[in-house]
């Protein structure tokens, strides 16, 4: 190294960012020799752009702009730009920011007229001006990765031929045959010193004047020919050690897996929707504690209908209380408030409850239930998106997972589907491990003595039991009373009346609410196994 030295910088995350964000505001200005970056980064809040690296050119960081075409023959440049670096090793030169900064403050100019235009100007700078960090596509395109690293392949495979050709002549053949070098860096294969030393012998010699299809068939046939040979002579538990080992690297990139959930190597967010009823308190507080080797969730989502009794307001705050991990409560509106309105919260006239409705004709019904849908799924959905960075409506990238645990036990399980979104993977933990609810009312009451678990859905429910309007009427009469007035209210109210042809009622039997005696209880059974979401009750 000469007495002299020049830093090799890197770029900081944030100028990189800005940077990438001004090429593609205004792809204009990378075809303008003279374009100071400093003084874009200044303006844009970056005054520190820069950082060290350790490494030092022994010469001004420079390469001579070619006019004319092919523009590929400025690649005979690149030996005296590798000798340039002489503390520039492999390992650093994956370092995507070194590079970004060369194109940027030190090869600007160079780079305009090396590339040749070619299809949409905003990919185009991307990928000659801008690198990251993938170590495979510093060998490909950007202009100063790009000329280090066909240096380095030819020195390389220069020093592996015996001296069957020098580093020149291998820069020379690249400079007149760019696809060649592009396919030495396509396979680990080729990548090999003595693999590329002999091919790159063959293409200089004997197989002059081949063209790019027929080199492509070259490295294609001698990796197919050297990989089954090999096979003949590796040990069956090396060759099984291999295929698991690619295996596991191919399963990790999305675009080759069909299906997310098999993708490896990426935690998926654990989400516990929490209705604050039994169940879903009781897998809070069993996964809080560790207890049969539940992990704690990432977070909990109670999604508020805005119409539950206060006890399970009161519930849900000791709750929060006895979890470290963050619970998020979501709302999309005030169900009874919609109700009263008879309106869904999108303004279509629908009451949206499952009300059991006698029409004009004599006959019964049930309404269409979208309240689960309107008032638990989408307001947990439109938080995971925004959460995610999703767009509304858009496709999620196939990386993109969440586990999302729900509270249904194993007297409930025919409540288990899919989830409506590919990127949300249901779990049912309580039936993994065989609870019942009994079982956990059981567990609940051993730990948590002084307390009790309220039953979680909102107030004038259609799906609740006899016992549960009993329980309601005895133990929360404000509440039962409010549930009395919905009821009255969805067959007297002109606007509720609109959307419902014929009269509907909260109770099964059809008759008004208040005038029920449930000192008689009919019926112990509930409604909620055809709640199929599994987002309520638990």
């Amino acid at each position: 190294m000469s007495t002299e030295h020049f830093q090799v910088l890197r770029l900081t995350q944030e100028a990189y960012d800005q940077l990438a964000l001004f090429a593609k505001e205004n792809p204009q200005a990378y075809l303008e020799p003279d374009t100071d970056f400093a003084q874009i980064l200044l303006e844009r809040g970056v005054a520190n752009y820069s950082e060290e690296t350790g490494i030092f050119s022994d010469r001004p960081i420079a390469l001579i702009p070619v006019q004319g075409r092919p523009a590929n023959r400025a690649d005979r440049q690149a030996l005296e730009f590798h000798r340039s670096l002489p503390d520039m090793t492999p390992s650093a030169a994956t370092d995507g920011l070194i590079w970004t900064w060369m194109t940027h403050f030190k090869l600007h100019a160079y780079s305009i007229e090396r590339w040749r235009v070619q299809g949409e100007l905003t990919n185009h700078i991307r990928n000659h001006w801008f690198v990251g960090n993938e170590s495979d596509a510093l060998r490909q395109n950007n202009t100063a990765s790009r000329t280090w690293w066909i240096a380095n392949t030819a020195i390389r495979a220069a020093k592996a031929s015996g001296g069957a050709f020098t580093e020149e002549a291998a820069i020379e053949h690249f400079a007149n045959n760019p696809r060649h070098y592009h396919n030495m860096m396509d396979s680990n294969f080729s990548r090999h010193p003595l693999v590329c030393a002999e091919i790159l012998l063959a293409l200089m010699t004997e197989a002059r004047g081949i063209s790019g299809v027929g080199s492509d068939q070259l490295w294609k046939r001698m990796n197919l020919a050297a990989g089954t040979l090999l096979l003949d002579v590796m040990p069956r538990e090396h060759l099984r050690q291999l295929i698991r080992r690619h295996v596991d690297e191919l399963m990790s990139s999305p675009e080759f897996v069909t299906d997310r959930t098999k993708l490896r190597n990426r935690v998926p967010w654990r989400v516990l929707s929490l209705g604050a009823g039994v169940q879903s308190s009781c897998l809070a507080l069993l996964a809080e504690r560790g207890e049969y080797g539940l992990p704690k969730p990432d977070f909990a989502i109670f999604a508020d209908t805005g119409w539950e009794p206060q006890a399970v307001y009161d519930h849900l705050d000791w709750l929060q209380s006895q979890l470290s991990f963050e619970v998020i409560r979501v709302n999309n509106g005030n169900i009874r408030e919609n109700i009263l309105k008879g309106r869904m919260p999108d303004g279509s006239r629908f009451l949206g409850i499952p009300a059991f409705v006698r029409s004009p004709d004599g006959s019964n019904g049930i309404l269409r239930r979208q309240c689960t849908n309107h008032y638990k799924t989408k307001p947990i959905h439109a938080y995971l998106r925004d959460r995610l960075g999703l767009q509304p409506g858009r496709r999620a990238p196939a990386h993109v997972q969440v586990e999302m645990w729900l509270g249904i036990s194993t007297d409930e399980a025919i409540r288990q589907k899919p989830d409506q979104e590919e990127w949300v993977t249901k779990r049912y933990p309580l039936i993994d491990l065989g609870f019942s609810r009994a079982q956990l009312s059981k567990w609940f009451n051993d730990n948590y003595p002084h307390r009790q678990l309220p039953s979680s859905s909102c107030i004038g429910c259609p799906y609740h039991s006899d016992a549960v309007w009993k329980e309601l009427q005895d133990k929360d009469p404000k509440s039962f009373n409010d549930a009395v007035f919905i009821d009255q209210a969805i067959r007297n109210v002109p606007s509720i009346k609109q959307a419902v042809k014929g009269e509907a009622y909260l109770h099964r039997s059809r008759l008004p609410l208040g005038e029920i005696d449930f000192e008689q209880v009919s019926s112990n059974e509930s409604l909620m196994l055809e709640e199929c979401d599994g987002l309520c009750g638990i």
